[in-house]
């Protein structure tokens, strides 16, 4: 089966002037979405490929300010530079795709939420205001996944914890825990889509800590 022009899995000189070739054909209406696309695709391959997904997505950001896609680019440029330890200048993007869905709220991505986890896993205090403001803004918006729950709750906990409200931070901690705990979704035929599994043991011994202080 061939793979779509704006989908490549390698980024050649070659592969990169037919990429630019076929995007100066499309049209105009859709050429930020097959920018997006081919840097999303490079991203998933690895970190080898972060500067140039993050070349593309500052291409849509730039060029397709009035893009559906530009809350995708903002929020997928952060990833990108929290894989690399820019953890500031994540949140700087996290943030500025955070402002543009509150503009368009039709247009959704995880940014807020991955700041506030960001943010309580790192202890940054400096930024405890904004992560509860957005997981307040947000949060209820959150859905059925349990991978979600754990992460709005165990954020929460982590962030109040932090700043001495024990009583609040256990609630949510117990909160996180259980949603950690479950084996299903609840997704009737993808039972096993957003649990949390065995992952994240750090943080769930800093729950549990937390949670039975």
């Amino acid at each position: 089966m061939s793979v779509d022009w704006f989908r490549r899995q390698s980024w050649s000189q070659e592969d990169q002037t037919e990429f630019w070739r076929r995007l100066n054909r499309a049209r105009e209406t859709n050429r930020a979405q097959y920018v997006f696309i081919q840097g999303f695709t490079l991203m998933e391959i690895g970190q080898r490929y972060d500067a140039d997904a993050i070349a593309l997505f500052n291409h849509v950001i730039d060029r397709y300010p009035n893009s559906i896609t530009l809350v995708q680019a903002l929020s997928a440029k952060a990833d990108c530079l929290l894989r690399s330890r820019d953890i500031e200048g994540a949140l700087t993007y996290y943030e500025h795709a955070i402002q543009r869905m509150r503009a368009k709220p039709s247009v959704q991505t995880w940014a807020w939420l991955e700041l506030a986890w960001v943010v309580a896993t790192n202890e940054l205090s400096n930024h405890y205001e904004t992560a509860l403001a957005v997981l307040d803004e947000f949060g209820s918006r959150a859905g059925l996944f349990p991978i979600v729950v754990f992460r709005v709750y165990g954020s929460r906990a982590l962030i109040m914890s932090a700043c001495g409200l024990a009583d609040l931070a256990a609630s949510n901690a117990r909160t996180a825990l259980s949603a950690a705990n479950k084996e299903e979704s609840g997704i009737r035929y993808h039972p096993k889509i957003g649990v949390v599994g065995p992952r994240y043991d750090d943080i769930r011994a800093r729950l549990v800590a937390i949670a039975s202080a």
